[in-house]
């Protein structure tokens, strides 16, 4: 089941940096809910998507997922990863210069039933902006 689990999560990161989030539907519960979000954001596979095409991608362009190592264990998996992409877009008062970014990040999701129903995410912000801005 373990191993499983990974690869749930692999197929997340696959289908979130695939335009449309094609099959999001099959991998998260309708109420899944993803605590880095934007708290207007829906639930749910609609959720991911606007996240991914409508947050990150206003933002970031060439985008992928670089997976370093996920661990799991019950029904938790870690992932340990690098955002990879191109800073096209304002962050907050950071201008985009186009610059290439690597950004550590870690998940953990929660999976019942077979699919993802909770995910938290955290990055290293200071590292983030100090790339935009070289």
């Amino acid at each position: 089941m373990l191993e499983k689990n990974k690869e749930l999560v692999r197929r997340f990161y696959e289908v979130s940096t695939t335009p449309g989030c094609p099959g999001m539907g099959d991998i998260v519960t309708e109420d899944y809910f993803d605590h880095h979000f934007l708290p207007e954001l829906p639930k749910g596979p609609e959720g991911v998507r606007m996240w991914n095409e409508d947050v990150l991608a206003s933002v970031f362009s060439d985008i992928r997922i670089e997976i370093d190592f996920m661990i799991a264990e019950g029904n938790k998996v870690d992932c340990h990863f690098n955002l990879v992409g191109r800073h096209t877009g304002d962050w907050g008062d950071v201008k985009p210069k186009g610059n290439a970014m690597k950004i550590p990040c870690i998940s953990t999701f929660r999976i019942e039933n077979g699919k993802i129903e909770e995910g938290w995410e955290m990055f290293d912000s200071g590292d983030m902006v100090n790339q935009m801005k070289a």
